[in-house]
């Protein structure tokens, strides 16, 4: 609901004193894209601000906050609606976008609506001066504050914003709009009147006789302070007194204050007095009000005249008034201590306007404020369901906080409301003593209902924490109750069968679970199905497309009712750990993210320790990143889960750093996590993450070779996962049982696994298996490609595999060594099989190492015999030369293929007639294919942010010159400068980004790397003078330019260019003024 009073300037009066400084100040706000006015209460920021904008005549929109305005939705609406008074067209997409989307917003969701709100502004096609007044009101909202925020990051020329506040906002972005010229700052010395206003202030507004030693004092006495000022004059106009009367010798300004507005109060009528202090509880007044709580007839010419005397009473056009906030506390001070019984009834008579107007928060607040626990708790137990949909978690925790346990007592269900707060917090041993309160108080009073729903939500705390022994007890109870009781509770009953459902679920038991949930979708209508539930019986049976199909419809199309923490359920995480499992690593990085930011922007630890598990699995699987960021997210997660004393939450990441160090070759290390991991899931009978923890137990043993080991976990991991039902489980388990089998020539178990695991992958749509690495199966995927040989010679699915083959590139093959070939060539030169690097006394010969670098310098073609003899052996003879390089070429192929049959064609290096060379459809993994593709995504990419993070990742690889040990062959010069050229491009692009963001010393950091490439690269020093420049360091800024000019100098004979020398110029004009 629009409160159409907060988009209006407040009155001022016509007495009221104008500034010339301030004014000259106010007047360059459409100059700056930022104004922020801060001082503390009653320095007249508001009324300056009006009297600014009704004197010019800006054309503003204006939005006064008040200390309820928490909500961000209800925020910018309002800001909305005070844009539409200028241009009513404004606000179509933002409003069409927030009626669609979800009423509990996520830290994401800012970012679209500040992103949509911009661009709106932006298509006015007109400058805008918007007014957030008393903008200090939104300091709790960390929503509202990160909206603003971005909005100011983002701020398009031709919006103004003003914010009026009581503490300047502590945001980063500051500093560069102030830095930039586009914030103006004002504060408590710009509003405090001199000691010439103080004068005119008194004489020429207030007509009061007073003498220059009065003004002195009094300017003494109030430091220029507006408000302390005014009460002194309205204290000077009942009396002739002498300024010396009003010395005062208090420590603050807010006790002169005090002091001051005792002095104006006593002096009024004792009918006035009375009326003031009990129109001072309510924050906005009415005559109606006035008539209908307090009974007060002729309230309307009361309020008017009040307003006309100045006494700290304003009127908007809307006909209700507010006292000023400094002088409303005084009143209600002297209403509580020299009548406090009145002082209650006031505020119960208040309360019950409010609670019957249906503002019952309001009514909360005041019964809160006058001690009134059982009329809080009433209305609480009515509206407390309402008050959790929409999230206000916060405010009805507050109101619980307070209460005392005999009022919980008796409104019982306010101990299921702060039980369900607990656990949304993850604080679950303190949810299960207010859940089973709420249980015990509700049998008592023999309510089924509530009974059920209290052992509800202490089920729900083992299913967040995945611990099926424990929720199985409660759920049976909950049951049994439900189904003993004649009241009739479909939505109950619904409720607990499909926890039940999903308890199973977490037990591995998938039938069951099915059997449970089709109950559960007896007792009501189809469209009211529970997708995140489904999802997980998809999940944890292997039917990826269906619970992604689900999950994703979920996120576009959210129930609005959906508000609250979803424990590890939440569909980012779900998401999350699928993508990993179908190894599309990024995109579960980037959910994982979205889950961490959704797990600290609702409170909820747990949820945000999942995210880092999920986080933890995805950067595994990414080559980009160092390994020891994963161990990281997995330890993040397991502190978290300690603090928070749930062991069973560690099982995840316990698994996660098992499958990390025995890919890794820490076997060690790999198994005593492995067996934590499994204490954890066998404690709670979670039998399919038992099954994936015995998977990554065999991995590791298969790593380390010890295949009589690995077999049997392997084993109980299919046995686990066909009685769970599980067919990717059973799927990933074949699959390491058929290398298994291979490894060790077992012909017979090897067609019958290779059998299942490819029939499998045919019929549920497994590929991804083959193309990606995915977090259970092999870190690489051509360890797959033997099988795929191995399944084509026994007939198996032939047609399948033949697919599968072409799709990975290979046709016509016999052999394959089952690994990736990396080579490392970018500062030293390093081949690995695999993950195994090969050792220099592995070359055996020096010209096969060297023979190798030629063939990965020239990798797109093959290269003629008696041109490789001709770099190799410039010297020897043909038939000498010829010989050595049969030799050689056979001492490569056995350090590339050590396990090739003997007599069987090499992979990797292929002949063609008399020209030799790499085979092209290998793959090979070389640094400089990863150098270049992201420099020149960086080079070519609009985006700044984008760019800048793929410059930054390419040149993070480039560790040095290409092959340095053959830095003077000419058959590596070419490539060698090439790819030097290419880092010098990407770093001086990112230079170019970081000057253009403002960042001087990352591009000083840039530029300095270029020259230590190529002294000459003349834009690395215009970037350096320019950002020494910039910090106002010209002496620095000098230096370079001078470098430059002696080192073209000395290199090429020339100079600078014109571009150089201008920047030159510039440095020394600036410095001469």
């Amino acid at each position: 609901m629009i409160v159409h009073t907060k988009l209006m300037p407040p009155q001022v009066r016509s007495n009221y004193i104008r500034r010339a400084s301030l004014f000259k100040k106010m007047k360059a706000i459409s100059n700056y894209s930022v104004t922020i006015l801060t001082s503390g209460a009653g320095y007249g920021k508001s009324t300056a601000l009006s009297l600014y904008v009704r004197d010019e005549k800006v054309a503003c929109s204006w939005y006064t906050i008040t200390s309820h305005d928490d909500d961000i939705l209800p925020f910018i609406d309002h800001v909305i609606y005070s844009i539409k008074r200028l241009f009513p067209a404004f606000g179509k997409e933002l409003k069409e976008y927030i009626q669609e989307m979800d009423r509990y917003i996520r830290e994401e969701e800012l970012f679209t609506l500040s992103s949509i709100f911009v661009n709106e502004i932006h298509l006015l096609g007109s400058p805008l001066i918007l007014i957030l007044d008393d903008f200090h009101h939104t300091e709790g909202s960390y929503l509202i504050q990160k909206w603003v925020e971005l909005v100011v990051e983002h701020i398009p020329d031709s919006l103004h914003l003003v914010l009026s506040t009581r503490s300047r906002p502590n945001w980063s972005v500051l500093t560069k709009l102030k830095v930039n010229g586009k914030l103006l700052d004002m504060g408590e010395s710009d509003l405090k009147l001199s000691i010439e206003e103080v004068e005119l202030l008194l004489v020429d507004y207030h007509e009061l006789n007073v003498t220059r030693e009065d003004i002195t004092n009094i300017y003494r006495l109030t430091e220029g302070w507006v408000i302390a000022i005014s009460m002194i004059a309205e204290n000077l106009k009942f009396e002739n007194i002498e300024s010396k009367k009003i010395d005062f010798t208090q420590t603050s300004l807010l006790d002169l204050f005090q002091y001051l507005a005792l002095e104006v109060f006593t002096k009024q009528p004792p009918m006035l007095q009375q009326f003031l202090e009990q129109t001072s509880v309510y924050d906005e007044i009415s005559a109606e009000l006035c008539e209908e709580v307090l009974g007060l007839t002729g309230a309307k010419a009361m309020l008017s005249q009040l307003s006309q005397k100045s006494l700290f009473l304003h009127a908007d056009v809307q006909g209700t008034y507010k006292y000023h906030a400094l002088f409303r506390e005084f009143l209600q001070g002297q209403l509580y201590n020299n009548q406090p019984k009145q002082y209650e009834i006031l505020h119960e008579r208040s309360a019950r306007y409010y609670e019957r107007n249906g503002d019952y928060e309001k009514a909360i607040r005041i019964y809160d404020k006058i001690g009134r626990n059982f009329a809080v708790a009433a209305i609480l137990q009515e509206h407390g369901d309402q008050m959790l949909k929409e999230g206000k978690l916060e405010s009805l925790y507050e109101f619980l906080k307070n209460l005392p346990d005999s009022e919980k007592d008796r409104y019982y269900k306010l101990w299921f409301y702060e039980g369900e707060i607990l656990r949304y917090r993850s604080r679950y041993a303190a949810a299960e003593k207010c859940y089973a309160q709420a249980e015990r108080m509700a049998l008592q009073a023999k309510d089924i209902e509530q009974a059920c729903l209290a052992l509800e939500g202490w089920a729900q705390i083992y299913l967040d924490t995945i611990q099926p022994r424990m929720a199985e007890r409660i759920l049976n109870q909950a049951i049994q109750l439900r189904e003993s009781s004649k009241q009739s509770l479909a939505d109950t009953s619904r409720n607990l069968y499909w926890m039940m459902a999903e308890n199973y679920i977490n037990a591995g038991e998938a039938g069951r679970a099915e059997v449970w949930y089709s109950k559960g979708e007896k007792v009501i209508r189809e469209e009211e199905k529970e997708d995140l539930l489904l999802a997980r019986i998809y999940l944890r049976t292997g039917r990826f497309l269906e619970a992604k199909k689900l999950l994703e419809q979920k996120q576009t199309k959210q129930s609005p009712d959906k508000k609250l923490p979803q424990s590890h359920r939440e569909s980012v995480l779900l998401l999350s750990l699928m993508e990993g499992m179908m190894g599309d690593a990024l995109r579960s990085k980037e959910l994982a993210q979205a889950g961490i930011q959704l797990g600290i922007q609702s409170k909820s630890p747990f949820v945000e320790a999942c995210g880092w598990i999920r986080m933890g699995h995805a950067v595994q699987l990414l080559e980009e990143y160092n390994i020891n960021l994963a161990v990281q997210c997995y330890e993040t997660a397991l502190d978290m889960m300690e603090q928070m004393n749930i062991s069973r939450g560690k099982a995840e990441p316990y698994m996660g750093l098992c499958l990390l160090y025995g890919s890794l070759g820490e076997f060690e290390k790999a198994r005593d996590m492995g067996t934590k991991a499994l204490f954890e899931t066998e404690n709670v009978k979670d039998v399919w993450l038992s099954s994936l923890i015995q998977l990554g137990l065999g991995v590791c043993a298969y790593y380390e070779r010890d295949f009589a080991k690995a077999n049997p976990h392997f084993e109980k991991a299919l046995n686990h996962f066909i009685q769970c039902q599980d067919q990717f489980g059973e799927m990933i388990s074949m699959l390491w049982l058929a290398l298994v089998a291979l490894e060790t020539d077992q012909k017979a178990s090897l067609k019958i696994q290779l059998s299942s695991f490819i029939a499998t992958c045919e019929l549920k749509e497994y590929e991804f298996v083959f193309y990606h690495r995915t977090l259970f199966g092999p870190k690489d995927t051509q360890a797959l490609v033997p099988l795929l040989l191995e399944a084509q010679k026994l007939g198996v699915h032939k047609e399948y595999v033949t697919k599968i083959l072409s799709g990975l590139g290979y046709k016509d093959l016999d052999s394959h060594p089952g690994y990736t070939l990396k080579v490392r060539t970018l500062g030293s030169f390093k081949v690995f099989l695999g993950d195994q690097e090969v050792e220099e006394k592995e070359w055996q010969r020096g010209k096969a190492k060297e023979l190798f670098e030629l063939f990965i310098t020239n990798r797109t073609n093959v290269i003629e015999k008696d041109e490789i003899i001709a770099y190799l052996w410039p010297d020897s003879d043909s038939e000498r030369a010829s010989r050595d390089f049969k030799v050689v070429l056979n001492a490569l192929n056995n350090v590339l293929e050590p396990k090739r049959m003997k007599r069987s064609q090499p992979f990797y290096v292929i002949r063609q007639g008399s020209a030799y060379g790499l085979n092209p459809e290998a793959k090979i993994w070389a640094d400089t294919d990863y150098f270049q593709d992201w420099i020149q995504a960086g080079l070519e990419e609009k985006e700044v942010k984008k760019a800048r993070e793929f410059l930054h990742r390419g040149l993070q690889v480039y560790k040095g010159e290409y092959i340095p040990e053959r830095r003077f062959e000419d058959w590596c010069i070419q490539e060698r400068e090439r790819l030097l050229t290419l880092y010098l491009r990407g770093a001086e692009k990112l230079a170019q980004l970081h000057v253009k963001e403002e960042d001087f010393d990352q591009a000083i950091f840039c530029c300095e790397q270029i020259l230590q490439k190529d002294r000459t690269w003349e834009e690395a020093y215009r970037l350096l003078m320019y950002s020494y420049y910039r910090k106002n360091n010209r002496p620095q800024a000098l230096k370079w330019y001078k470098r430059c000019v002696d080192v073209l100098q000395k290199e090429f004979g020339v100079e600078p260019l014109d571009a150089t020398k201008q920047m030159y110029e510039i440095i020394i004009q600036s410095s001469q003024t």
